[in-house]
């Protein structure tokens, strides 16, 4: 269980919950260093990410987490609490484990997502406007709408690499990037150096919070192991994922297959300009749609079943 405020004063040679919220939070926020482990134990790799998030914030680099600190880490503990809510834990039974993978993606939804018309929402909220950026420019970048969210989501997630650290903060030159018409060709390597294209991401965090030991790659480059390939025109079930291809590269979290050959219901976490919904185009944000049988077909659309037994 995680503690509660007020948090202890931590040091070098602290362990338990206190330091496994700390790694958590610490491992959301920009860093030059390695990932930390969540192992509950404040060593030197702990103490080294302390002493750099206190150097960013202009704090004295003591390397002890107490009052002070913990301020500064207040938004992204709020984001590690809110995933350790969301957090179900595996299951045996394939049913019950469908049905949190689809809660998950709802609560994603309603904690972060957009609703019907698409209106922006408050500058710094933890609500997702991937494409935005908010407030003040400092050394050409601002803070990026919702971007405390999306680090979490791709802590969760366990992606790292170039887009991980790009997540609380985006430069002008990519907002307008993400207002480029989407058939620009260099559109879509330039968002890819940004944050990437987030949609497995999404969905892989939805997994993983709900039990799963999936990596990303295994869901935006499946294999036999690990996923059916449905055949065209298949009933799919909630927990499935679907693939816009070829070019496009979406995906999206199946919740309903409510009419067989003509709708399939989802959650997606990255969607721009859809022409089925009605929120404002390229803000890569979370939203509720469906798509026309007719339409994944035209897309040469594919539908994933996972083997729940090959990820736990």
């Amino acid at each position: 269980m995680p503690p509660t405020k007020p948090y202890p004063i931590l040091s070098y040679g602290s362990s338990g919950d206190a330091v496994v919220l700390l790694q958590k939070a610490l491992n959301l926020a920009p860093t030059n260093l390695n990932r930390l482990e969540d192992d509950g134990s404040f060593g030197p790799l702990t103490h080294g990410r302390v002493v750099e998030f206190q150097g960013q914030r202009k704090a004295v680099r003591d390397g002890v987490v107490g009052p002070a600190t913990w301020a500064e880490l207040d938004s992204f503990v709020k984001e590690v609490l809110k995933l350790i809510d969301q957090h179900l834990g595996a299951s045996p039974d394939e049913d019950v484990q469908r049905q949190r993978i689809v809660d998950i993606a709802e609560a994603s939804f309603a904690n972060w997502g957009w609703g019907a018309g698409g209106a922006v929402t408050p500058d710094g909220s933890q609500r997702i406007a991937a494409a935005r950026g908010f407030g003040p420019s400092i050394a050409g970048r601002r803070a990026r709408q919702g971007g405390t969210t999306l680090a979490s989501i791709y802590a969760m997630a366990q992606v790292g690499g170039l887009a991980a650290p790009n997540c609380l903060s985006i430069t002008s030159e990519m907002e307008n990037v993400y207002q480029q018409d989407a058939n620009d060709p260099s559109r879509r390597d330039k968002i890819n150096n940004d944050i990437g294209s987030w949609c497995g991401i999404f969905a892989t965090y939805c997994y993983r919070a709900a039990g799963l030991k999936v990596s990303s790659e295994q869901v935006r480059t499946p294999s036999t192991t690990h996923f059916t390939s449905l055949r065209s025109g298949e009933a799919v079930r909630k927990g499935d994922i679907g693939v816009m291809t070829p070019g496009l590269n979406h995906h999206f979290v199946v919740v309903e297959d409510a009419e067989p050959g003509q709708r399939v219901y989802s959650i997606d976490g990255n969607v721009g300009n859809p022409s089925e919904m009605t929120v404002s185009p390229w803000n890569s944000v979370i939203s509720k749609r469906f798509y026309l049988r007719n339409t994944l077909a035209s897309k040469s659309a594919k539908f994933l079943r996972p083997k729940f037994a090959a990820f736990k």
